[in-house]
């Protein structure tokens, strides 16, 4: 999969892009909890500098975030530390929940190596790829650079 431009969400102009709906991330999201059987315990906006809703729930003892990019229709599960530490996992149940709506985003592509030549960023967006270094793809769609 190649990564579009602006992905990032940085750019040296305004960024023409409609921004995801999340009134349906938050619907959604409790919709996947109750049949689930958990609770949403936490639903962050995007806000500078993140570039993602993030949609906490607690099943049993575990806590689970499901992020969505802030303009682009792609989501991840994952156990979420803080901003720099998200550690992604694959979820069967919850991405069959979710794709209906959503291109979900697998762990394997996520922790894979970030490699520019690969994906269509924007010269503002590889210049700020050499000053953030992202490790991984993860890295590079769900982060908070400034």
């Amino acid at each position: 999969m190649r990564l579009p431009m602006y992905i990032t969400c940085i750019e040296n102009h305004n960024i023409d892009l409609k921004k995801m709906d999340g009134y349906l991330f938050k619907k959604l999201g409790y919709e996947v909890a109750r049949k689930f059987h958990g609770e949403v315990i936490g639903y962050i906006l995007p806000k500078y500098p993140l570039n993602y809703f993030r949609l906490d729930i607690k099943i049993g003892e575990n806590i689970m975030s499901i992020l969505l990019h802030e303009y682009f229709p792609y989501v991840a599960t994952a156990s979420y530390e803080n901003e720099l530490q998200i550690h992604y996992f694959d979820s069967e149940d919850i991405i069959n929940e979710l794709r209906p709506y959503y291109t979900v985003l697998e762990m394997e592509f996520l922790n894979e190596s970030f490699i520019p030549n690969f994906h269509d960023l924007s010269e503002t967006e590889l210049k700020n790829e050499k000053y953030w270094r992202p490790n991984t793809n993860g890295q590079v769609i769900f982060n908070c650079w400034d």
